[in-house]
């Protein structure tokens, strides 16, 4: 059994046809989906999803690195009131994106401490964001003492010295589609020195589709093709990625 733990039910290319989605990742042994918010809107219909499709769907909120200019008190207090809902499973995706610069970096900073410090207040866990500042991001997390919550750095696609700090801090690597693209040297020599129990799969649906479906749209069925490439890479059978995986994410997200 696998768990898709990133992918975006709440994005419009997949909002017309979740059941059929559902039954296609069941049919790939993808057992559950956790659907991530990027702000309050989409942080909403992650939670209202995540009731409509249950026992299948989870939620997690937050406010993405691109929208902080629109971070304010009243999301963050919307946020603290979701973190009491039984298929909340953590607060995100947040963090620091230095490639667009769609907000400010210093709103961008601080709206990730702010998500840091409420992940604190609600004992969830965090799922971060992270493109081209993982210096920063690292800084960020180490500062907030995420050792205390615990989370997924999604998307890995940083360096193996990186993916050791990660690490270091207690975290997990998400690994997604990214895995199977040619260039991604980065990612493959990650998720191969990474301890196995820190390793949690994904899609990031409808982006980022894995080979070779790469340039199409992503759903969670591909989750089986992430963790075939992955246990290809590790050497090890598809049955042992799938229980650890799906043991790592029992683990982090406690509310599964």
């Amino acid at each position: 059994m696998l768990i898709d733990t990133h992918c975006h039910f709440n994005h419009k290319k997949l909002a017309d046809e979740i059941p059929a989605c559902i039954a296609r990742a069941h049919a790939a042994d993808v057992a559950q989906m956790i659907v991530v918010g990027y702000d309050a809107a989409s942080s909403a219909e992650a939670v209202a999803l995540a009731e409509q499709y249950a026992p299948h769907v989870f939620a997690v909120v937050g406010v993405h690195p691109h929208d902080s200019k629109d971070w304010s008190e009243e999301t963050a207090q919307r946020l603290r009131e979701w973190a009491n809902h039984p298929r909340v499973v953590a607060i995100g995706e947040i963090g620091l994106d230095f490639h667009y610069d769609f907000s400010p970096r210093d709103l961008q900073n601080a709206a990730f401490r702010a998500q840091m410090k409420i992940a604190q207040e609600v004992g969830l866990p965090v799922v971060i964001h992270c493109r081209e500042a993982y210096p920063e991001t690292l800084e960020i997390l180490a500062e907030e003492t995420v050792q205390m919550l615990g989370g997924v750095m999604h998307c890995w696609a940083g360096t193996v010295e990186e993916a050791q700090q990660t690490i270091d801090l207690g975290m997990h690597l998400g690994i997604g589609g990214t895995v199977t693209f040619k260039n991604a040297e980065n990612v493959r020599a990650s998720a191969k020195i990474a301890p196995l129990d820190r390793l949690l799969v994904e899609t990031d649906a409808p982006y980022l589709a894995p080979m070779p479906h790469r340039g199409q749209r992503n759903e969670p069925a591909y989750t089986r093709l992430v963790a075939d490439y992955l246990a290809a890479l590790r050497g090890i059978p598809y049955a042992e990625l799938a229980a650890t995986t799906t043991a790592n994410a029992l683990r982090l997200f406690a509310k599964l």
